[in-house]
């Protein structure tokens, strides 16, 4: 227990010790306030506080504002307040916890006796209780100890279920969950819901695995990211100081008897088994943090793979089993982005190519004979899982015709991605100076896991060199660009760049011999007409950046002495988040410092306004670099697959614009909260719903147990599924429901079912943001030169694919 502090002069007062607050006398040891609550853990969406004082009441009393404040800057919900007797019955039959929550309109946790802080972190309630107790709801018991223990519940085919809080309900198909003998298997998670912590799996696996003995722990997140399967599966071996398993999708048992054979299926989130993974384990080292490939599936009458994760493919390429399906790409590209896709319980993809490299003709060749050395997809409740094909990489018109050919004749799906056609090799004017594409930025685009084991070292074609890697080993929750792809908008076009790749089509245009400069049209008699009077030339463009370095360079000249503060945030963020320290020689820290910079609105190198308008605007200079740069530093950061919430200003848009089917391209970075109770404040004009692929999650630069934030780069594109009228009754806007263009198009009532959560949420629930002004933006509403909405009115690429 924590005695109230003593022989210190004068009231107590409220102080911040590190993420959690205590009410102590002025004169309290600093040190020994600070050793106690080192062991306590901040949990995500909370605030807590520690009264250490006999006149910790009316403090606390009069400091619910500032700790309301503390827990809206956050976004956290709740207020953890260890006050001993807090929420005891009075005489009244009433709980002071429950008066404060209403006050604060925050929900309170307090104890109703004296708390005890333990050595592992937990505060106790020895014969007393936690309470829950919701503004105008009742109060509910949570036991003895806080933060609660994370729910273990014994499934019948002997494996676990460990979900961070009691769940909802339990689907049919985790009953037919069952690890290989040897193992123990704790599935983890539920649909809609958060995994469990580091803490809680420890504790939960050391209390199973007193029980099991030797047993492997074998863990699966069904519902979860692949990122948060590999951290967790890293953080446990780490913890436990043994090796870890880790199950692509959710083991079950089949045969005849039933549970006499194992196999892995991806589960919708309805429960509904899918397909099954061709990637089925991972193993997580607990020397190094790392989780290497070690089983897939195979067929019988198959050859011998060349590695652990790779089917055979054809010389120069590599098919490697993901969780997503299965990804071909040049032997040694630095690219792992597609280890990290989410998988889609209804489909698998087979991912072909890297962003920025050549897919030609000779991979069509070879794709029938790829197709067959696969094991076959089984049955599912649905039917047979359809294979979807999805180029990441570079085509010119020819190689794309094909593909699309003989994606119809194998019984493909074809799936449309954001990448670069590329046109044919014509004498074309030389463009002075070259302009950087919004296409050329998606190519750009690479998420990448790094990998540990270095089998040969090999040089890109390029301006920059860069070891080649070839092996099954991923560092668990690294995801990094790589230096020859980190370029977000290179100024030259990107059919000009060259890869380490195999050799292909140059694809440089070749210039007019006399190609006139000026941005004319040519004259139509050709060189023969005389020569006009000379047209005074404009003003020179001040020359650019053209390669990232130099962007980087352009931004920390831009804040000044101001960077090197900033720089130190953001390292700080890199110890949240092992996945963004630098593994190569650049330095990644002003790309990590524009995404603090734009996710903290701190107004630097401008204002939240005037980048928007800069990136409309597709302005240079300086703020044209923090773009670029802040493109960069999103790519290394985890993705986000989900639903997103984002408002407009009231006034600012018309939802008459939003027409089902538009696409919306918006140059500006576009900012979200994916929790779904999320209240985004008053003046909401209108309210977008966006089912995100690629946004990615920036909350590692935030404060401890803030709301999650997703942003999208700049140069993000929306399909308009749907618009909603307003609902006065509700009190809500009108609804714009939009999915991000690119990667797997998701069924609309994905969207609908996570809408149909955060309408569930009562207004009085809802989680107050600090700042909603960051998530405001009229989306997609950049005016081209005749005034009207930069988007394209009919049905998307990615529609019109599903007919081809």
């Amino acid at each position: 227990m924590i005695p109230p502090a003593s022989g210190a002069a004068g009231p107590s007062t409220l102080r911040a010790m590190g993420p959690h607050f205590v009410i102590a006398p002025p004169a309290a040891e600093q040190a020994g306030l600070a050793a106690a609550l080192d062991p306590v853990r901040a949990e995500p969406g909370t605030v807590l506080l520690l009264a250490a004082a006999a006149d910790a009441a009316p403090v606390l009393s009069t400091s619910l504002a500032e700790l309301a404040r503390a827990a809206s800057g956050r976004g956290a919900d709740t207020l953890v307040l260890a006050a001993s007797g807090l929420a005891a019955t009075g005489t009244d039959g009433r709980r002071p916890a429950e008066l404060l929550a209403r006050r604060t309109g925050l929900t309170v946790v307090g104890p109703d006796a004296v708390v005890s802080v333990e050595a592992d972190g937990t505060l106790q309630v020895p014969g007393g209780s936690w309470w829950r107790c919701r503004p105008g709801g009742p109060a509910e018991a949570l036991g003895e100890r806080w933060p609660a223990a994370a729910t273990i519940t014994a499934l019948p085919g002997g494996a676990f279920w460990v979900t961070g809080t009691a769940p909802a309900a339990r689907l049919p198909v985790l009953d037919r969950a069952a690890g290989q003998d040897g193992t123990l298997l704790l599935v983890l998670g539920e649909p809609g819901g958060r995994l469990p912590t580091g803490g809680q799996l420890a504790n939960a696996a050391s209390l199973l695995l007193a029980a099991a003995g030797d047993a492997v722990p074998t863990l699966s997140a069904p519902w979860g990211e692949p990122i948060e399967l590999v951290d967790l599966a890293a953080v446990l071996a780490a913890s436990l100081g043994r090796e870890v398993r880790a199950a692509v999708g959710l083991p079950v048992g089949h045969g005849t008897p039933p549970g006499t054979a194992h196999r892995s299926v991806h589960v919708a989130a309805d429960g509904t088994p899918g397909w099954e993974p061709y990637l089925t384990e991972l193993s997580a080292c607990p020397v190094g943090r790392t989780v290497t490939a070690v089983g897939r599936r195979s067929r019988p009458d198959g050859p011998a793979a060349p590695g652990l994760a790779r089917y055979p493919a054809f010389p120069g390429w590599e098919l490697e089993a993901v969780a997503a399906g299965l990804w071909l790409h040049p032997e040694g590209t630095a690219d792992r982005g597609p280890r990290l896709r989410r998988p889609d319980p209804g489909q698998p993809v087979l991912v072909v190519g890297a962003p920025g490299q050549p897919v030609t003709q000779d991979v069509w060749d070879h794709l029938g004979g790829l197709l067959a050395g696969l094991p076959p997809l089984d049955e599912a409740p649905s039917g047979t899982a359809r294979l979807a094909l999805l180029v990441a990489g570079t085509t010119d018109l020819e190689s794309d015709a094909v593909g699309r050919f003989c994606a119809r004749m194998h019984g493909l799906h074809w799936l449309e991605a954001e990448r670069a056609v590329r046109p044919p090799a014509v004498p074309q004017p030389t463009e002075v100076p070259p302009v950087a594409t919004a296409t050329a930025m998606a190519v750009a685009t690479v998420t990448e896991t790094v990998t540990e084991t270095v089998t040969e070292t090999g040089t890109e074609t390029g301006t920059e060199t860069e070891p080649e890697t070839e092996t099954a080993v991923v560092t668990a929750t690294v995801v990094q660009t790589s230096a020859s792809e980190a370029v977000p908008a290179p100024d030259a076009p990107a059919r000009n760049e060259t890869s380490g790749g195999p050799p292909g089509p140059a694809w440089v245009p070749a210039p007019a011999a006399a190609a006139p400069l000026a941005s004319g049209p040519a004259d139509p008699a050709g060189a023969a007409a005389p020569e006009p009077d000379p047209v005074p030339a404009p003003p020179p463009a001040e020359a650019g950046p053209t390669t990232l370095a130099q962007d980087r360079a352009v931004l920390v000249a831009a804040l000044g002495p101001a960077y090197q503060r900033w720089a130190r945030r953001a390292d700080d963020a890199t110890t949240r988040l092992p996945g963004l320290r630098a593994l190569t020689d650049d330095d990644p820290r002003p790309e990590l410092v524009a995404v603090l910079l734009h996710h903290t609105d701190a107004g630097l190198p401008a204002g939240r306004a005037e980048v928007t308008a800069a990136a409309r605007a597709a302005a240079s200079g300086p703020l044209g670099s923090y773009l670029r740069c802040l493109a960069a530093g999103l790519r290394r950061l985890p993705s986000h697959y989900g639903g997103v919430v984002a408002a407009a200003p009231a006034g600012r848009s018309d939802p008459a614009r939003y027409a089902p089917g538009t696409v919306l391209t918006e140059p500006a970075p576009v900012s979200g909260i994916a929790a779904v109770g999320a209240d985004l404040g008053e003046d909401v004009g209108i309210e977008f719903a966006i089912w995100s692929v690629r946004g990615r999650r920036t909350s590692a630069f935030g404060e401890p147990g803030e709301q999650p934030t997703v942003v999208f780069a700049p140069g993000s594109s929306f399909e308009v599924v749907d618009v909603d009228p307003p609902d006065a009754a509700a009190g809500r806007p009108a609804r714009v429901l939009l999915h991000e263009v690119g990667g797997i198009r998701p069924a609309p009532d994905r969207l609908r079912a996570w809408l149909g959560r955060r309408d569930a949420v009562a207004p009085a629930d809802r989680i107050r943001l600090a700042h909603p002004a960051r998530f405001r933006l009229d989306l997609g509403t950049a005016a081209d030169p005749d005034g009207e909405p930069r988007s394209t009115a009919g049905p998307s690429e990615e529609t019109k694919a599903q007919d081809v």
